[in-house]
């Protein structure tokens, strides 16, 4: 069980504010070690609108509409031991040519996730990054398949941070990366959870955000906590505890997920086909997720503390199709989040 210390009695948080307005947390593993003292963020923000796109059966890239989006992110590619990158399945070479020529008319940079949700790629990134000839190896690679693939990006989500050692290899592991991509114009990004779990976050060190051009904070498949169910108040936590982190407001991406998160994982677009009831409405039948409104909540709240919504993952909204009758498209979360950001009114759920 973890003990999430958010709502602690007035007396305990006056005993716990320090002279300078900083809170002097406890030294343990559910604590930031050491308070840190950020500066005046005083940086403009270019709002982010970033997506993940996970190949699957359903194959719906053509109906994206592509000019909601600034950013979209290739997942299913695998980095071996030996630096070498891969992709997933035979034919995802394919997808990911087709989701590049898809994006580029609309001006949307096109990346690829690098140890995303592949659970092996963390020990192999510890190899990579332990050596100083693997770590250029992985760079030179990662610029290769950017190259050879028209991209525009790397996003590097390593999943578990073990140790403070760890840490200090994945910052030189990333700068050696930043360097190049710097170089080369291409962007950085990372993928880091959200803050609910601090003995993980806690080890991603602030000297990171230099080395990056956004950070997609994950707001969902957290820790196993009965409080948790990536709601409106869990998305302002995580967002409160990276700006707390002195991460920077424009590079602070929130991540939303597009399926639902409990002991039967569903696409958002499974849910409302399911029943339509379910747009409107986010826990129900023992799942948990994000229907319209929360998505509007959270992209409004994202537009006043935050400089991005990330979504998780784009196959899995909903699209008109060509074995339907009906045109879902004024359901489609993207389609919410961008009328939001737009500052049109949804009222869909109304």
């Amino acid at each position: 069980m973890y003990f999430i210390f958010k709502r602690l009695p007035l007396l305990l948080l006056v005993a716990l504010v320090g002279c300078d307005n900083q809170f002097t947390k406890i030294i343990d593993d559910n604590w930031i070690k050491d308070p840190e003292v950020c500066e005046e963020d005083s940086t403009t923000v270019n709002f982010k609108q970033v997506a993940y796109w996970t190949p699957d059966d359903s194959d719906n890239i053509e109906l994206v509409d592509f000019s909601m989006l600034t950013h979209i992110i290739y997942s299913s590619i695998i980095v071996n031991a030996d630096a070498s990158l891969v992709m997933l399945e035979d034919d995802d070479e394919e997808l990911l040519e087709d989701l590049v020529t898809y994006a580029q008319p609309y001006s949307v940079k096109t990346a690829v996730s690098l140890g995303e949700w592949v659970s092996s790629n963390d020990s192999n990134f510890n190899t990579i990054a332990g050596s100083t000839t693997l770590t250029d190896t992985f760079v030179d690679n990662v610029i290769d398949f950017l190259d050879d693939y028209e991209l525009e990006g790397v996003d590097i989500h390593w999943q578990t941070i073990e140790s403070d050692d760890e840490s200090d290899e994945f910052e030189k592991l990333l700068k050696a990366l930043s360097k190049e991509l710097v170089k080369e114009g291409k962007f950085l990004s990372m993928t880091v959870p959200s803050g609910e779990d601090y003995k993980t976050a806690n080890r991603i060190s602030s000297d990171l955000f230099d080395y990056v051009d956004f950070v997609n904070v994950i707001v969902f498949d957290e820790v196993d906590s009965d409080d948790f169910n990536a709601s409106l108040q869990d998305a302002k936590d995580a967002i409160e505890y990276w700006t707390d982190r002195c991460l920077i407001k424009n590079k602070l991406v929130l991540g939303v997920p597009f399926y639902s998160v409990g002991s039967t994982t569903r696409s958002y677009d499974y849910l409302l086909r399911d029943d339509l009831d379910y747009v409107c409405v986010d826990n129900s039948r023992g799942r948990d997720y994000n229907g319209i409104p929360t998505i509007i909540d959270k992209t409004d709240y994202a537009l006043s503390n935050a400089g991005g919504m990330m979504m998780r993952s784009l196959e899995q909204d909903v699209y008109a199709r060509n074995n339907d009758d009906l045109d879902y498209s004024e359901y489609s979360l993207l389609n919410v989040i961008n009328e939001t950001v737009l500052g049109n009114e949804v009222s869909v759920c109304q």
